[in-house]
């Protein structure tokens, strides 16, 4: 009785698997085809100032500048993927260990939700991951895996073009045991490809 009932399931699964994968395979094909009509690409170039935090501000570091350059990816209407690299400069002045012109520079990868659009406007909040670097004159960090947030608002000063308002957080290791955490304010051009 087992060996029928199994040779049942097997039939049946013999049967039903190639037709689920047929199935499953046009769906994504199909989604593929209507996405790529609908994907949206921009860039974007920023440019603030660094503020330090615990560790960073306890070593002597103060405010620096603050640059970056992004690819964005819109594949819906509110959501849209990001990839870029960044760098993070700090002062260090007088009684500062972390050496000559320390800073942070890597890579950032996540994805930015609008969640309201107030007349042209669009606020937006985001997170995603740093792969960093933490240099000054004393040395050079590997590069460590860490976390950015954000917040900020597109807005429209042109017919793709958009001015870029943006406060962030960002968190990694130095590879030691100093933490490079620190809030950034900026401000960034953003220009729709298509």
């Amino acid at each position: 009785m087992t060996t029928r009932l199994q040779t049942i399931r097997t039939r049946t699964m013999t049967r039903w698997l190639p037709a689920s994968a047929i199935l499953a395979f046009s769906a994504l094909w199909i989604f593929a085809a209507e996405a790529q009509a609908q994907v949206g690409i921009g860039v974007e170039a920023r440019a603030g100032a660094t503020f330090p935090q615990g560790d960073l501000s306890d070593a002597g570091a103060e405010a620096g500048l603050s640059f970056g350059a992004e690819l964005h990816v819109n594949f819906q209407r509110n959501l849209t993927a990001y990839a870029g690299f960044h760098r993070h400069a700090f002062n260090c002045d007088d009684g500062c260990t972390l050496g000559d012109d320390p800073r942070s520079t890597g890579v950032a990868a996540g994805l930015k939700y609008i969640i309201h659009a107030p007349g042209d406007a669009l606020a937006w909040a985001r997170g995603g991951v740093v792969a960093n670097t933490f240099e000054s004159s004393l040395g050079s960090s590997d590069r460590e895996i860490g976390f950015e947030l954000g917040v900020g608002a597109d807005m429209p000063i042109g017919a793709r073009l958009y001015l870029v308002p943006n406060i962030g957080f960002i968190s990694h290791s130095t590879g030691n045991s100093v933490k490079a955490n620190f809030f950034t304010l900026g401000l960034g051009a953003h220009v729709h490809l298509r």
